[in-house]
């Protein structure tokens, strides 16, 4: 059986909070700034045909987005970043 390894990182500019990234990364979602990483994720997954490797989320220029690093079944590794609220694909480099 094959085993996937994925970590979430969640990264957030600003001063430190006694809240955890994830309790930000939920009420980011609860208010509908971005769309769940489940949600994304599947439709990286599915665009790319690729195994997901890490994501991360992250604040760009007052924007969420998704970092997401994947594996082809050929063996090359995509970075792709996605607007977290829209879902859409801002940019894809291979690494």
């Amino acid at each position: 059986m094959k085993y996937v390894c994925c970590l979430l990182i969640l990264t957030f500019a600003g001063p430190a909070q006694a809240e955890s990234d994830h309790d930000l990364a939920r009420q980011a979602t609860a208010r509908s700034e971005i769309l769940p990483l489940a949600m994304v994720m599947q439709d990286v997954s599915e665009r790319y045909s690729a195994t997901l490797l890490e994501v991360e989320l992250e604040r760009e220029h007052g924007q969420y987005v998704y970092e997401f690093q994947l594996i082809t079944p050929d063996g090359r590794i995509l970075e792709v970043l996605v607007d977290a609220k829209t879902g859409e694909v801002l940019e894809e480099e291979e690494d």
